[in-house]
């Protein structure tokens, strides 16, 4: 019988739509030689590239395992095993089988059956609540945050003057003579003041003289109770206006803080929902105008300024015009500081306060004066000299953290008769605190 050719088995192979593969038995696979392989070339003899071209080429793919069905061999990958879960009859299923479960619906009466199709998420149940034992919750008293920057703004003063006191206050010995001249010492070394001393020491011997103290231990207390009831006799509140605006004025000679202290009593009023106006009228410190409208743009406060060397009464009467016309609740007014001119500044001072209190009566409220802490009883002299010019009605204390001189404030009641109403804790517009004596005089002896 004639075998077909090898044109009749293509032709035959194109009318099946078939095309013909060679098939890789065990028995015909042919095994690359070893001369091959040393030149470079795979099996279909093809010359192999270098190393890092086939290594930036190269591709993961899945494992495959060896099949053999029959005399043909083949490579089949292997698939991972997909994911099982346990319900909670303990019976094991598919991710596929949980997301396909039907969960019914509560049914009223007279609606229809619905069903919900949830999610493996959905399936998953919450964490249980995990009731700790009852045991006894302790409160603690936390302490102010005012209380704690007053503390550490007289740190100084506190560690090198009262530190001496508390020394002389610790040995439980009776008191004379000479426990009471190094009282006195100790007292004026803290800067308090010769007529506050005086006045402190003699009430301690009258107390001693009448059996009301007669060891050293109770000094301490005495003392406090002395001071505060001093400080207390003085108002420290802001005296507001009844209807706006109030018209705060602000005095202190150059270099004492005068426009930080501005800048922290705007922002204390701000923060008590107060509109705030400054006015600089300080025009004969370029940079005191400049600063000030840096500060007020920071705090959020309006501000009205001149050109430098402008009439400072002329800013503050315009200032005023535009608080009432604005609705503005308290006006801050700066005013010039220079001490090379004395007679020419008390008058330009005497000026704007006419002024200010011709367009609003009763104004200005409130005339505090600004005073360098660290200058100790020297504040005290220029607080009398501002004093006799405008009457100052309250003492900003400024730069309390940065002296140990702090302790002058407690003769302040019988040197100038004028009381702190505020004292400056830092360079920070928050860094200020309403002066309250008792914490004040305590934050001293602790």
């Amino acid at each position: 019988m004639e075998q077909p050719s090898r044109k009749d088995k293509n032709t035959v192979g194109e009318k099946r739509g078939e095309t013909l593969k060679p098939v890789v038995t065990q028995g015909n696979a042919e095994k690359p030689s070893p001369d091959s392989l040393q030149k470079g070339k795979d099996r279909s003899g093809k010359t192999r590239g270098s190393f890092w071209s086939r290594f930036k080429t190269f591709t993961f793919e899945p494992p495959k395992t060896v099949v053999v069905e029959g005399d043909t061999t083949r490579l089949v990958p292997i698939l991972p095993e997909p994911e099982t879960a346990v319900d909670e009859k303990g019976i094991s299923a598919t991710t596929e089988e949980l997301a396909a479960v039907v969960v019914e619906a509560p049914v009223g009466k007279g609606e229809a059956e619905s069903q919900t199709l949830l999610t493996p998420k959905e399936l998953v149940s919450p964490l249980p609540e995990i009731v700790l034992g009852e045991e006894p919750i302790v409160i603690r008293e936390e302490i102010p945050l005012s209380t704690e920057k007053l503390k550490k703004g007289l740190e100084k003063t506190r560690t090198r003057f009262w530190s001496r006191l508390k020394g002389l206050f610790s040995f439980r010995r009776k008191i004379d003579e000479s426990v009471l001249e190094e009282l006195e010492d100790i007292l004026i070394g803290a800067d308090i003041g010769a007529k506050s001393v005086q006045k402190l020491v003699h009430e301690i011997r009258e107390a001693w003289k009448s059996k009301t103290i007669t060891e050293t231990s109770q000094i301490h207390d005495f003392i406090k109770d002395r001071l505060k009831e001093s400080l207390r006799s003085l108002p420290t509140a802001v005296n507001y206006s009844p209807s706006s605006p109030t018209v705060i004025m602000v005095v202190g000679v150059n270099g004492v803080g005068k426009t930080t202290a501005i800048a922290k009593l705007a922002n204390t009023f701000i923060q008590d929902g107060k509109k705030v106006m400054v006015a600089a009228s300080d025009t004969f410190r370029a940079a005191a105008v400049e600063q000030l409208d840096i500060w007020s743009k920071r705090i959020g406060a309006e501000i009205v300024k001149h050109q430098a060397g402008s009439d400072p009464a002329a800013v503050a009467y315009d200032a005023l015009e535009a608080s009432i016309a604005r609705g503005i609740d308290v006006v801050i007014v700066d005013t010039a500081g220079r001490l090379h001119t004395h007679e020419n500044l008390m008058n330009e001072l005497s000026k704007i306060k006419r002024v200010i209190s011709k367009r609003i009566p009763g104004a200005p409220h409130e005339v505090l004066m600004v005073l360098d802490a660290t200058t100790g009883q020297n504040a005290l002299s220029q607080a009398k000299m501002f004093k006799q010019a405008v009457d100052v009605t309250g003492i900003f204390l400024a730069k309390l953290d940065g002296t140990a001189k702090g302790g002058f404030v407690l003769g302040m009641r019988n040197e100038i008769n004028i009381p702190v109403k505020y004292v400056g804790l830092g360079e920070k517009a928050d860094d200020i605190e309403k002066f309250d004596p008792d914490a004040f005089v305590n934050a001293l002896f602790e």
